[in-house]
């Protein structure tokens, strides 16, 4: 018996799975950026938690996709996919976060507020907020890929696991 041969994806075939929850994540991201919308839901609950909930729908729908269009979720592809979305929101939230730093002063200006209350020095605040800021272009999309692959790859279980 012969088996299935094993199709290579290209990146069109992967976009199409991760293309939802990249534009979901990515527009929650530049809501935020714009509108400050954390700072409204927080006055509802903890905005973390719609934020969590969020991630957790957008990688969740990678499984879900990828099941969908058959995919194996035993090999690591569907893990792969959501490494990709986690490795593109992240990189592109990393720099939605200089943007804020650089060109929205203001939303700096309330955090340096809140340290200098708390007793801090505002100018070693600001100094250790820029090194964090050009840390996070790297750990951002590393931690993001790996919090989307495995998002991903649970989905893809469960819901193979429903069929």
């Amino acid at each position: 018996m012969k088996k299935p041969s094993k199709k290579k994806r290209d990146f069109d075939d992967i976009w199409d799975l991760i293309e939802i929850p990249v534009y979901i994540l990515v527009g929650y991201s530049l809501l935020d950026l714009i509108l400050s919308v954390n700072s409204y839901i927080d006055k509802l609950f903890p905005s973390w938690i719609f934020s969590t909930a969020l991630t957790i729908f957008a990688f969740g729908l990678i499984g879900y996709k990828a099941i969908k269009q058959k995919i194996p979720s035993k090999t690591n592809d569907i893990a792969k996919y959501g490494a990709y979305a986690g490795l593109i929101t992240g990189f592109v939230s990393a720099i939605i976060g200089l943007i804020t730093f650089y060109f929205f002063p203001e939303k700096i200006a309330e955090a340096l507020q809140k340290a200098a209350e708390a007793g801090a020095d505002v100018a070693m605040a600001q100094t250790f907020m820029k090194i964090g800021l050009y840390i996070n272009l790297v750990l951002s999309p590393a931690i993001n890929a790996g919090i989307g692959a495995l998002i991903a790859w649970i989905s893809g279980m469960v819901f193979n696991s429903k069929k």
